[in-house]
């Protein structure tokens, strides 16, 4: 448990320290690259450890023993067959899908913190559940966010092309992402009715190709099955509260162009999600979703403290609560969370006893 309160108080005391800096897109320097080198070591060499670790490690045999066509058609992300097939070359496979998913988080938190006013406190904001919870838990989701969050960085910009590309590389690799697809023809300001009409037939093309036949069992999983996630309201209410903030005080946020139309139409379904988990039958639905939406609650409250405060010290005293939100929010998850056990103790696969734990020996199966 210690090591993820290092993590986190580390990033905290960073955010206590940082002054802030209104233009943003600040530069990479040597204590992020230390830091996101040890983030991704830290996500991607994990042993045992996470919600899903032991489905993706089941998942992956497969690939071991199968050929190439029976092994992919268990999966239709193209995206991770590909990566699945690779990581079958080595005897620990799952270590090279996980440190796969830790260095595209880790690098995509370092350019998406760095480019807030707040990189730290960004930074700090996003530990406990999208590095933890999703990073650690969600492989291919996370895998997807991470690429999505990249495109905001192009879309913030005015490049709706880039942004397109970024979001259908996410999708490679868990197809729900295509749900942002549609962000950029409602952030674009130039020749919003051909960007509009290139990024729906970009949006229906790739449905075919990579949803489109999954679409009955979707629906059977998660709708006809009534599947629930526990906390998904409180998860729903955590990312509703920045979203209203930002829609209320936007122009205090001081943002142009596609950046300020995007994140009032993020913000907008992160509010949005509340009503859809207490209205639709089947909360998983929304609470996978609304992981997209996350990025809205590393937004916000790294810009709220210059956004709202005055002085330097009211300044101070914003970044403080945000700090200790965060705080509560990662000491009720590890202590009350209903699969928090997954994720403790936590295990680092160099320090595990043997070389080669998946090909023989006792502990070849989870």
């Amino acid at each position: 448990m210690l090591i993820y309160w290092i993590f986190l108080g580390f990033a905290a005391l960073m955010a206590l320290l940082e002054q802030g800096n209104e233009k943003a897109n600040q530069r990479i320097n040597f204590l992020w690259i230390v830091f996101t080198i040890a983030l991704a070591l830290f996500i991607g060499g994990r042993w045992k450890t996470g919600g899903d670790w032991g489905n993706y490690y089941t998942n992956l045999q497969p690939f071991y023993w199968l050929t190439v066509g029976q092994a992919s058609s268990g999966t239709k992300d193209i995206g991770y067959t590909l990566l699945s097939l690779f990581a079958a070359q080595f005897p620990t496979g799952i270590v090279v899908i996980t440190m796969f998913s830790g260095i595209v988080m880790a690098v995509a938190l370092m350019l998406f913190s760095l480019s807030q006013p707040r990189p730290w406190l960004c930074m700090t904001v996003a530990f406990p559940y999208l590095v933890v919870v999703c990073g650690m838990g969600y492989i291919r989701q996370g895998i997807a966010i991470s690429f999505i969050m990249i495109g905001m960085l192009a879309l913030s910009r005015e490049k709706v092309g880039r942004y397109t590309i970024w979001v259908a590389i996410g999708a490679l690799f868990h197809a729900t992402a295509l749900a942002l697809i549609p962000l950029g023809g409602i952030a674009s300001r130039r020749n919003r009715l051909v960007v509009a009409a290139i990024v729906a037939g970009v949006t229906i093309l790739a449905f075919r190709t990579l949803i489109a036949d999954r679409t009955d069992t979707l629906v059977s999983a998660y709708v006809e099955a009534e599947a629930e996630s526990s906390g998904a309201l409180i998860r729903a209410f955590m990312g509703a509260v920045p979203g209203a903030l930002y829609l209320i005080f936007r122009r205090q946020f001081a943002l142009q162009g596609s950046d300020r139309i995007a994140w009032t139409a993020l913000s907008a379904a992160a509010v949005a999600a509340v009503p859809a988990v207490l209205l639709f039958q089947s909360s998983t639905v929304v609470d996978r979703l609304g992981l997209y939406l996350l990025p809205v609650q590393c937004f916000v409250y790294a810009r709220l403290p210059d956004a709202f405060a005055k002085t330097q010290q009211q300044r101070q005293l914003y970044a403080v609560g945000s700090i200790l939100l965060y705080l509560v929010v990662f000491f009720t998850f590890i202590n009350y969370g209903d699969h928090a056990y997954s994720w403790f103790p936590y295990r680092f696969y160099l320090f595990e006893d043997g070389i080669c734990l998946e090909c023989s020996g006792s502990d070849r199966t989870y």
